[in-house]
């Protein structure tokens, strides 16, 4: 099913509103509605701005652990040139692996870290059997690195697991549609009071789509840091990577200036099955 983001959603949402007023003549008395509009609009402005403040304060520590992870990574690989070409070659294909599994579970429910943990670890054993080294400068810092990176793993973790229940939509839902319904209810006094509605109906969707987004990770339709992490593919000097099923769902968008991909054709969690694509 294909993803739709706050802003097309609640496009969609004005449409079928305007067609709902033209269509409905509402007959109920203002009085009839008060308590309820009064009720249920109070009650779902503090809930509503309560989730939208924990989100997005969940957004930013997720973006800031994402960014710090990839700076990592990067360094990482930059230092293991100076072991030579069959070291940093393991690094490479390995640190390649990895965002690879990251990518595939980019914005799924799903949790990636258990699935990217064999390759994590892989990088671990290979600094592991480069004992001979262990004093050097250069070395202690990709030993902290995959310290740093780990910590950053972990938070990120605990932080994605972190969702509204549906509990919580239940309620949300059914006091936008309480709200949204008696305002429909009433009866329209010329076309001011109607447009009113359309605007205020409408705006309650885009409130509930914002809380979704930023649920799943989306600020602006657009995946958390999607580009941070195709600019590690492009620095160890390998082609992007996409994963079919964010392409058919309209998660990620292939930028058109990229001329040559890689695509998987893979789901999530499968062995990779994996091909090279030219973007025309």
């Amino acid at each position: 099913m294909r993803y739709v983001s706050a802003v097309p959603g609640t496009f969609l949402a004005l449409i079928i509103f305007i067609i709902t007023a033209v269509l409905f003549k509402g007959t109920g008395n203002l009085k009839d509605v008060e308590l309820f509009l009064t009720v249920s609009t109070f009650l779902f402005a503090i809930l509503s701005g309560f989730f939208i403040s924990r989100l997005n304060s969940r957004y930013d520590r997720m973006r800031e652990y994402i960014g710090s992870e990839d700076a990592l990574w990067l360094s990482l690989y930059k230092t293991s040139q100076l072991y030579g070409k069959e070291f940093s070659e393991k690094i490479k294909e390995l640190i390649d692996r990895y965002c690879i599994v990251s990518f595939d579970f980019y914005g799924i429910k799903e949790d990636s870290y258990k699935h990217s943990m064999k390759y994590f670890l892989g990088i671990s054993d290979e600094l592991i059997k480069m004992k001979k080294y262990r004093n050097e400068e250069a070395f202690g810092k990709m030993l902290n690195h995959i310290s740093s990176i780990e910590e950053k793993r972990n938070n990120y973790s605990v932080l994605s697991l972190e969702r509204m229940t549906k509990g919580q939509w239940y309620v949300l839902i059914s006091l936008a549609a309480i709200i949204i319904l008696n305002m429909f209810y009433m009866e329209p006094i010329g076309i001011y009071s109607q447009i009113t509605v359309i605007l205020l109906s409408t705006t309650l969707i885009l409130v509930l789509l914002i809380i979704r987004d930023l649920q799943n990770e989306r600020m602006g339709g657009k995946l958390l840091l999607s580009e941070s992490g195709q600019k590690i593919f492009e620095t160890i000097g390998r082609p992007r990577y996409y994963n079919e099923h964010h392409i058919k769902n309209g998660t990620l968008k292939i930028p058109k200036d990229i001329k040559t991909y890689r695509l998987g054709l893979h789901k999530p969690g499968e062995d990779f099955d994996i091909e090279v694509v030219e973007n025309s």
